[in-house]
């Protein structure tokens, strides 16, 4: 009872985690972040810095309300002036185009432009408010007495920099983190798109020669009036309806998935006829509700007969199994292999490489693909832990 408990509770996480990475990738994805979300982000990060500053002085500070409010401006402006030079001027016109010099003076114009602002705002509170806080006034007394000269002058500049730096911080990593997020999220959407086309070829296309063999069988047996063509008809005809329709979703039964890769093995093997040896072992029993990808290991299968075609039949074999253990599923497929003719891909020339892509997006850390090729023979080993 506590395994079940355990188990149903980390299946929520699960799920919990899995739509709360999904929210916030449709969120900072291209097709939502537009402009009115793009301002609202704005307007509620500068509320937060509002927030966050108004605080500060209220807790470290005794000042009263007035000046608390002309130095949340003078730290709202300068923040700003901040955020928008860097991000928007700075690092797109000038550092990412090579222009090195003018980026290094668009970094410290937020610091002199956050000098002036600072002398101006300390004068104007002096000249027209009562500081009851004896740090501050003494602070902004000193500011004062330097006059412009002291303002501008790079040894202010340097100290400015440290207590500049960490009040603009926090929304520059912000929008660091945003757009490292969005980045990410919009290769992700590009490959998943990519491999969403590749699999959707994949459904609709067959290998030519492989349909043209096996309608020349059909034809072949049916002429001879054998009861094998019947069930080469059959077999074939599961295939087309898998790849047309069971197969439009993002997981199917793995027990439909060992099926269709049986239709197609058995088809296979009336076309290498009978001195072949070809064999597809799995256990339905075994497979129970489990789900995969559909398509996943059609390649491999299609390039395990690709390299055996390659050698005399009286020599070709090809070896194929499916074990599930609990969520682990081992898929296994081995071949005879000789001399490759030149520019033989599989199907479109997705392959293996397809293969791999879609393993490491759909099951990143949960797969282990091993590749054993030699001289005479080719053998892949799948492990995946299912979810």
């Amino acid at each position: 009872m506590e395994g079940t408990t355990n188990y149903l509770t980390e299946r929520d996480e699960s799920k919990v985690k899995r739509r709360l990475t999904s929210w916030i990738s449709f969120f900072m994805s291209d097709r939502y972040y537009k402009t009115n979300a793009r301002i609202w982000t704005h307007v509620v990060m500068w509320a937060g810095l509002a927030v966050m500053n108004l605080i500060m002085f209220y807790s470290g500070f005794n000042v009263s309300v007035p000046v608390s409010l002309y130095f949340l401006a003078r730290n709202m402006i300068g923040s700003m002036f901040a955020f928008y030079t860097v991000f928007y001027l700075v690092i797109p016109k000038f550092l990412l185009k090579g222009h090195w010099f003018l980026a290094f003076l668009g970094f410290c114009t937020p610091y002199l432009f956050w000098a002036v602002i600072n002398y101006v705002s300390a004068t104007y509170i002096m000249s027209h408010y009562e500081v009851n806080d004896l740090g501050m006034k003494q602070l902004m007394q000193r500011v004062i007495a330097g006059g412009w000269t002291e303002t501008l002058s790079v040894p202010n500049l340097l100290r400015l920099f440290i207590p500049v730096t960490i009040t603009i911080g926090p929304v520059m990593i912000l929008k660091l983190v945003l757009d490292i997020i969005r980045g990410t999220t919009r290769q992700l959407r590009l490959e998943r798109d990519n491999l969403d086309l590749e699999v959707n070829f994949l459904r609709s296309q067959l290998n030519p020669h492989f349909l043209f063999n096996t309608l020349n069988n059909i034809y072949s047996l049916s002429i001879r009036n054998d009861a094998m063509a019947s069930d080469l008809i059959m077999h074939l005809s599961e295939m087309m309806r898998y790849t047309l329709y069971d197969s439009n979703t993002d997981k199917v039964p793995l027990q439909m998935e060992a099926e269709f890769l049986k239709n197609y093995i058995e088809l296979e093997t009336v076309r290498y006829g009978k001195k072949a040896r070809i064999t597809f072992e799995y256990d339905p029993d075994q497979m129970g509700d489990r789900t995969i990808p559909p398509l996943l290991m059609f390649p491999l299968v299609e390039n395990a007969f690709k390299y055996s075609h390659s050698t005399n039949s009286a020599q070709c074999w090809v070896h194929g199994k499916i074990e599930v253990n609990g969520a682990q599923m081992r898929f296994e497929m081995s071949n005879s292999k000789g001399q490759m003719p030149e520019q033989k891909n599989g199907i479109g020339g997705i392959g293996l490489g397809n293969t791999r892509k879609r393993l490491l997006l759909l099951y990143p850390g949960k797969h282990e693909l091993q590749i054993e090729d030699r001289p005479d023979h080719y053998k892949v080993v799948l492990t995946i832990t299912l979810t």
